[in-house]
């Protein structure tokens, strides 16, 4: 059994020991604090801590120069034995006492001492060895762990001003609800509360789905790709997001489409005018050189192609005119007092034998008997052609019945007409674009259908003038209904020769 003297030593060395190292407010001060342990414990007149390399960690005095290497081989065998020893030295015994932990020795405390250490002075010592050794190695690892935590965060912040310079917004949506990061350009420019809810949706689909998401937002001319990706971290599903401004990217597509289109117009404004032009010269060319060996009947057929097509070639000619003063801003109207349900009743009765040569059915349904209007009556003709010519033109040729159905009844203060067909249809994607200039559905239907492309653009700009509306309702392979409504003025906007309106 250890003596009494030895066990109420160690008691009070483990009180002291706990003691100082509570006092300990930093790291460094640790070393310092078990120096001034080893003092009290024994009279020193030097101390060391020596790493495994016999690296000294600790020592005191501060300024002391200690030669161990007469020592060396003393210090290998303590390590390597984890025994303790004292050894002769001219000023006194030099005390190397082993640091052990689980059996493996990591270090030696060397002091020197003047006397020839107790049985009590050793057992403490190996005691305090065993301690300063959990300490000392704790520490390490502390050091290590702030290392690390210090790289870490170094490794972070070079990494946040890596994304502090994307000219991109970028923010990390965690699974908890909330921004875990955002870059200085989300900070310094995420001022759409519209935009960063878009943004979120999408980054909440990601973490659900754990797939990546792309969305597009649009605010008052002003575009926006949104890309979010997953991110695992920590047993935790992220997002990273990513808002790009796309709106020059998507006004120089805007522009190549534009130069798209305009070639393909006038692909087929060429074609369009090629064709009469042809048909013209090529029967002139026959009357003149055959003119003696033509009878009546076939002369009359040829002069009847020449004037139809000449015709054809006026309206191509006009629609090219009322497009160039749509885009200098130049077309006027002329209005004047006129019954639209007699105007819409004509405008149908001069298309039907058109529709008929196509094997489509014409009609028109009214409730209204008259209804008095101020109008440009050929504008408002014109619109109604284009949008029969179109229904008749698009309509299906497999289909048995085939049908351009034009509609009108007061409605809103205004006359609505509707101008139905039962033809291909439009797909939903592309019904905000019909009204585009140079703009077709179909390119593969260029030669397949006559016109200029032009016909729609020129029609809302005629229904706009008269301070009306037009619009489309479609399905594919179903057929189309175009509305158009326009206000019913009751005097002209210059006040001569304005009368009411009337209807039966």
């Amino acid at each position: 059994m250890p003596k009494v003297g030895t066990s109420s030593k160690i008691i009070t060395l483990f009180s002291s020991f706990i003691m100082e190292l509570a006092n300990v407010k930093k790291t460094e001060d640790v070393g310092e604090a078990l120096l001034k342990l080893v003092k009290k414990l024994v009279d020193c007149e030097w101390i060391l801590f020596l790493s495994k390399d016999k690296e000294i960690l600790l020592k005191d005095p501060k300024d002391i120069e200690i030669d161990l290497k007469k020592h060396e081989d003393m210090i290998d065998w303590s390590m390597k034995t984890s025994n303790s020893t004292f050894l002769d030295d001219s000023d006194g015994k030099v005390g190397l006492i082993p640091m052990t932990k689980k059996g493996e020795a990591f270090g030696v405390i060397a002091l020197l001492i003047r006397e020839e250490p107790t049985l009590e002075d050793m057992d403490t010592l190996r005691v305090f060895s065993f301690l300063s050794s959990v300490v000392l190695e704790n520490l390490k690892l502390y050091e290590e762990l702030l290392e690390k935590n210090k790289l870490v965060e170094e490794t972070k912040e070079y990494l946040k001003n890596i994304l502090d310079t994307f000219p991109e917004m970028v923010f990390v949506y965690s699974d908890r609800d909330d921004m875990v990061f955002k870059n200085r350009r989300f900070e310094d420019e995420a001022d759409d509360e519209d935009l960063i809810n878009e943004a979120v949706k999408i980054s909440k689909q990601v973490i659900e789905t754990g797939m990546r998401r792309i969305g597009e937002y649009e605010k008052n001319g002003v575009f926006y790709s949104i890309t979010s990706e997953p991110l695992k971290h920590e047993n935790e599903t992220q997002a990273v997001t990513t808002i790009v401004n796309v709106t020059s990217t998507k006004e120089l597509e805007r522009l190549k489409e534009l130069d798209r289109m305009k070639m393909e117009f006038i692909s087929n404004i060429s074609h369009e005018l090629r064709t009469p032009l042809a048909a013209i010269k090529a029967y002139s060319e026959t009357i003149l050189t055959s003119l003696k060996d033509l009878d009546t009947d076939t002369l009359k057929d040829f002069m009847d192609t020449i004037y139809n097509q000449s015709r054809h070639l006026e309206e191509l000619l006009n629609e090219l005119l009322d497009f160039s003063r749509i885009e200098q801003k130049a077309l006027k109207l002329e209005k004047i007092m006129v019954d639209v349900v007699n105007l819409c009743r004509e405008a149908v009765n001069s298309m039907m034998e058109y529709a008929r040569s196509k094997g489509v059915e014409l009609f028109f349904e009214t409730d209204l008997d008259s209804l008095v209007m101020l109008v440009d009556p050929k504008r408002l003709k014109q619109v109604l052609f284009n949008l029969i010519s179109n229904g008749v033109k698009f309509s299906k040729k497999d289909s048995e019945e085939k049908y351009v159905k034009v509609s009108l009844s007061k409605e809103d203060g205004g006359v609505l007409i509707v101008v139905e067909d039962n033809g291909v249809g439009i797909p939903e994607d592309k019904k905000d674009r019909i009204f585009e200039k140079f703009y077709r559905i179909d390119s593969s239907l260029t030669y397949e259908v006559s016109g200029t492309g032009l016909g729609l653009t020129i029609t809302k700009e005629i229904v706009e003038l008269h301070g009306g509306r037009i619009w489309v309702e479609s399905e594919v392979g179903k057929g189309s209904k175009f509305f158009v409504w326009i206000p019913i003025e009751k005097v002209q906007n210059d006040g001569d020769g304005g009368q009411d309106s009337g209807e039966g």
